[in-house]
């Protein structure tokens, strides 16, 4: 079996424990919902909202569905067993009707780090056009995962739209992103589209590296040295700290300053210092998705950060 990707630039949900978030209390309705939906499939379904990890979970429960060993044996679309072998190794990312991609994994990265999660440029959609035109290799379906799409029509884009225009009854694609305005329209027009709980803005939560932040925002020092050792910091961690720097301002605008780092962005506070600061990060979380290196990402937009609260 391969081995799961350790350094690639993608959520790296794969590195949890399978089916982990879908105890969540929140979730229960949309497991349900899946349950509904999967006696009549729709081609493409849209996952929206809630976190990564909790929307690639859903991803493979909905591809457990499609292919749990017990279901099929037994026709009742209730739930997967999540134990069979089929539900395993869909969990483990290795069964061989799941494919998945991640448009932020570079082509380089690709190439030098192969694993289940593959890039998703206009190679790899020839060769999933190629992969869905045959049967899949079970008696369930081949599910297709697709995430960080790109924002523009370029060619890897309209390549994978002709391939969800092409009816295929062996093939579900399911499609992961934190909002359907971060997909192109034609996309979320193909789509069945189920909304995740969103996040709670003001519940505090531990980013990566947040004491090294605080002290770095105070004094200017630990957390850039920290990030310039080489590949201590890649992009899935890189976006979990801009997005918890986000947060920590949303709730600092919203009036809650209790947590260690929105005492940092409560100097903040003024509304043209907030927009140029969401604007900043905006700029590095698009950086991101065009594959620059993590690390001077960071660099740039706290060394930014530090000048402006000072």
């Amino acid at each position: 079996m391969a081995a799961p990707r350790k350094e690639k630039t993608g959520p790296p949900v794969q590195e949890e424990e399978a089916y982990t978030h879908l105890h969540d209390d929140d979730l229960k309705p949309l497991l349900d919902a899946l349950a509904r939906l999967s006696c009549r499939p729709p081609q493409t379904l849209l996952l929206e909202g809630g976190t990564a990890a909790q929307r690639m979970d859903l991803a493979r429960y909905w591809a457990a569905l499609a292919n749990c060993e017990g279901i099929i044996a037994n026709g009742a679309r209730v739930a997967p067993c999540l134990a069979c072998n089929a539900c395993l190794q869909i969990g483990a990312n290795e069964f061989l009707d799941l494919s998945i991609h991640d448009g932020r994994i570079s082509n380089t990265e690709d190439e030098e780090n192969p694993g289940p999660i593959k890039a998703l440029n206009m190679n790899r959609v020839r060769e999933l056009k190629s992969l869905i035109s045959q049967p899949p290799h079970g008696e369930g379906k081949r599910v297709v995962i697709l995430m960080g799409l790109p924002v523009n029509r370029d060619n890897a884009a309209n390549a994978l739209l002709k391939a969800l225009e092409e009816p295929n009854r062996d093939t579900l694609f399911v499609l992961l992103a934190p909002q359907r305005q971060q997909l192109l329209p034609t996309l979320v027009s193909r789509s069945f589209v189920l909304t995740l709980p969103w996040p709670d803005p003001h519940q505090a939560r531990r980013m990566p590296y947040e004491d090294e932040l605080t002290e770095f925002f105070a004094t200017g020092q630990k957390f850039l040295d920290h990030i310039s050792l080489r590949g201590s910091i890649d992009n899935a961690i890189a976006e979990q700290i801009i997005l918890g720097c986000q947060k920590s301002l949303l709730r600092v605008l919203a009036g809650n300053t209790e947590g260690q780092m929105e005492k940092v962005f409560s100097r903040a506070s003024d509304p043209k210092i907030a927009a140029n600061i969401i604007r900043w990060f905006s700029e590095a979380q698009e950086m991101l998705q065009y594959t620059v290196n993590p690390a001077r990402v960071l660099e740039g937009l706290f060394t930014r950060l530090f000048c402006c609260l000072h």
